[in-house]
């Protein structure tokens, strides 16, 4: 019996240590060359401007994977703009209702059609999807104007007009 369950446990062994590395399909249907990462692509068109090729943005279906068992665990993040103090008060108000925030800088252009956000995305829905549209945007605004009224001598300027006129008393 022991000598049984050494051969079984050898060949378990055997076999979960062995490399089974998933093939990626180098070819779409119509034949065109498939890319899955973002630095290949920009490699490739550094060489060749009119690229024709397909993209499957392998890093955004995995941040959507993991953005969605996240949320499905209770975990929301809201990714902002950290801007003078008022990031630092929104953190506080959507603490309250559960809500992480984590400093999220981003820029506009990327390659292709791979689309760098996935996750700030996802979270994004998702907060919209539980609490409203809108609820950002006002807990954003409660917080400018504490920010405003707590430090009256900093200028805080907005579409061209400084907001301590809004939200200071005259």
């Amino acid at each position: 019996m022991k000598k049984v369950f050494i051969l079984l446990f050898l060949c378990f062994q055997f076999y979960s240590c062995q490399n089974k590395k998933a093939e990626l399909k180098k070819f779409d249907a119509n034949g065109k060359l498939i890319v899955y990462s973002e630095e290949v692509y920009a490699n490739m068109w550094m060489k060749n401007r009119n690229l024709d090729v397909t993209v499957i943005d392998t890093f955004c279906i995995n941040q959507k994977a993991r953005a969605l068992s996240d949320i499905k665990n209770g975990k929301l993040i809201y990714f902002g703009y950290a801007i003078d103090g008022i990031f630092k008060k929104l953190s506080k108000k959507l603490s309250k209702y559960g809500i992480e925030t984590k400093e999220h800088l981003s820029g506009c252009t990327r390659m292709g059609s791979f689309e760098p956000y996935c996750y700030q995305i996802e979270m994004w829905k998702e907060i919209d999807r539980k609490y409203g549209e809108n609820f950002i945007d006002s807990l954003s605004e409660e917080a400018k104007k504490e920010f405003i009224i707590e430090n009256p001598n900093v200028k805080y300027m907005e579409d061209g007009k400084d907001l301590r006129e809004k939200y200071l008393p005259k």
